[in-house]
């Protein structure tokens, strides 16, 4: 038994009596595979979500100024019905006198107004000082959806028709000689036209 004991001693004051930590089993092939294709699967749903985003313009729904684009873009609040940009047109003012929020949720946040400098028309405000859940919003331009109208670039439903011919180096020639034959008409015409008004005023001057 005595053996046992100094053996037992022993072990704990090498520090061999304390058990290893245990190590996390190696990720297998198939683990990693399927941790590749999660991150893949996420980065194309960000790539949708940006090519979601079509370049658009957002102009004043009162005289129609564009105050901003989508190049600004942080991001919108449909609670509060508003969105937020970085940067704004020249068309947007600031009314640099800070006031208090009145709207609801918004208790302690101070605002500066925005407004359209072209119909004076209120657009929204930027968040100067905000409690912790509005950090979010503070320096931004953030515009009410309601005072804004929006405009998609190159969704127009309607395109110029032509039934002409492109034109080729054979039209081209044969359009030169049209032209041409018509200098040679209208420079006759100007001759004739200019003999006839000497004749008129000879006769004129003769009466």
């Amino acid at each position: 038994m005595a053996v046992g004991g100094d053996f037992s001693l022993s072990l704990l004051e090498e520090g061999g009596g304390e058990m290893p930590e245990p190590r996390a089993p190696a990720a297998s092939a198939s683990d990693q595979h399927q941790q590749e294709q999660e991150q893949q699967q996420q980065a194309g749903s960000e790539n949708a979500e940006d090519e979601d985003l079509l370049p658009m313009v957002f102009l004043c729904a009162g005289c129609k100024r564009p105050v901003g684009d989508t190049l600004s873009w942080v991001t919108s609040d449909e609670d509060d019905g508003c969105i937020l940009l970085r940067r704004v047109a020249a068309s947007v003012s600031v009314d640099k006198e800070q006031k208090l929020s009145k709207r609801p949720g918004e208790r302690g946040c101070m605002v500066e107004t925005l407004f359209c400098s072209g119909c004076s028309m209120t657009l929204g405000n930027i968040y100067r000082c905000t409690p912790k859940h509005l950090d979010y919003k503070r320096d931004l331009f953030c515009f009410s959806i309601d005072a804004i109208e929006s405009y998609i670039l190159g969704c127009s439903e309607k395109q110029a028709l032509t039934d002409e011919e492109p034109l080729t180096l054979e039209s081209r020639a044969a359009l030169e000689v049209v032209l041409r034959r018509a200098d040679i008409v209208f420079r006759s015409l100007e001759t004739r036209l200019t003999a006839l008004e000497s004749s008129m005023a000879s006769l004129h001057n003769k009466e």
